[in-house]
């Protein structure tokens, strides 16, 4: 008997340093618990992207492609007009905390100038980076193309919530019946084999051709100009690029 309390006593305490540990963690991202979940509420701390920053302009890391590159991108446009003369590509993982960042606060920044005023879209292109995001990916790919946009925020918003789940899988597809899948729909959506190759091959492509190996990064892509972006140091720097590449 006392052999049995030690055990259950010991699963007991780490359960609960478990939940401290993942609530400290989650507050130190940007994450507070309310309305039963976590919700992002500020910002990444580290990495590449700082939206608020004010420093001196800051040309991104970028490299331009040889015109004999031949690219097979999805063409499904989440903000701006079709025929916008520049296309942004952004690759991006459903569980990468400054894909998360640059979606929910860099992004909404270029509505005003630039995707608003016919200059700009954006294309959302899959770079999962584990089974998680891939899931996500798939359901994406599989509520309405005019519900996409909204899936991919509400994924985003809830980040945390469903990365960190015992059962991630269910999440993702409550999201994905907020946004118009019947529940089926979503499980018969995530045995979708032919579905899971089309976004393992993007991201391939992406890795051979472009030398993506992070996320997010960036296809910056014109009629005559075709320039990958690898990571940005804040919103403006992006911003001032993105003028220069118009102005050509």
């Amino acid at each position: 008997m006392e052999k049995w309390i030690h055990r259950i006593s010991f699963i007991f305490t780490f359960a609960i340093m478990y939940v401290i540990m993942a609530y400290v963690y989650l507050s130190f991202k940007g994450f507070v618990y309310q309305n039963g979940s976590f919700e992002l509420v500020k910002k990444a701390e580290a990495g590449l992207l700082d939206f608020a920053k004010n420093d001196e302009p800051e040309k991104p890391s970028s490299a331009v492609l040889a015109r004999n590159v031949a690219l097979n991108l999805p063409q499904t446009i989440i903000a701006g007009d079709d025929s916008a003369p520049l296309t942004i590509f952004e690759f991006s993982s459903l569980a990468c905390t400054h894909c998360a960042d640059f979606h929910l606060n860099g992004l909404p920044k270029l509505q005003k100038e630039f995707t608003s005023q016919g200059k700009i879209k954006v294309a959302f292109i899959h770079f999962p980076l584990d089974r998680r995001s891939m899931q996500a990916a798939m359901l994406a790919e599989c509520v309405d193309k005019d519900k996409k946009a909204d899936f991919l925020n509400l994924v985003f918003s809830k980040q945390r919530e469903w990365v960190l789940s015992t059962e991630p899988e269910t999440n993702l597809i409550n999201y994905a019946v907020i946004n118009g899948l019947s529940a089926p729909e979503a499980k018969k959506c995530l045995k979708n084999d032919d579905l899971a190759k089309e976004i393992i091959s993007n991201r391939q492509e992406a890795i051979d051709k472009l030398k993506i190996e992070g996320t997010p990064a960036f296809l910056i892509s014109t009629e005559n100009k075709n320039e990958i972006i690898y990571g940005i140091s804040n919103i403006n720097d992006f911003k001032n690029h993105l003028r220069e590449r118009l102005e050509e």
